[in-house]
């Protein structure tokens, strides 16, 4: 299961982010998650720009496939800093989930692969 934050749920269901953290091993390649907020998050944990959606709840209906999952920690510090909301990345994995809602898929093909591939770059190793 992968365990949201608000702000997360929201970002990734307006295709704002395609990451999300799970515990090490919580979800594989090719999983199929709902997309919801289950947890709670503090404001010092999420950068400035999407702390708007603390108090939010995303709309029912979103899912979305784990295309994959590595380690956070080949995730490069400051190139990855700018692939996800949180302040700072947690231990765990790192997941790129294409998120589709009740009328299919939230990016477009090409928005989705622009966004990966800019995930993938901010990989080491």
């Amino acid at each position: 299961m992968l365990q949201l934050s608000p702000p997360e749920a929201m970002a990734l269901v307006t295709g704002e982010i395609v990451v999300g953290f799970a515990d090490r091993g919580a979800v594989n390649e090719g999983d199929e998650v709902a997309i919801a907020a289950t947890t709670t998050a503090s404001a010092d944990d999420i950068k400035p720009a999407y702390r708007r959606w603390l108090g939010s709840t995303p709309p029912d209906g979103y899912g979305g496939v784990i295309i994959s999952v590595e380690p956070v920690a080949i995730l490069d510090s400051e190139a990855g800093s700018a692939r996800h909301l949180r302040s700072s990345a947690p231990p765990g994995d790192l997941v790129v989930i294409r998120v589709y809602g009740p009328d299919g898929p939230v990016l477009s093909d090409a928005a989705f692969a622009a966004r990966q591939k800019s995930v993938e770059g901010a990989l080491r190793g």
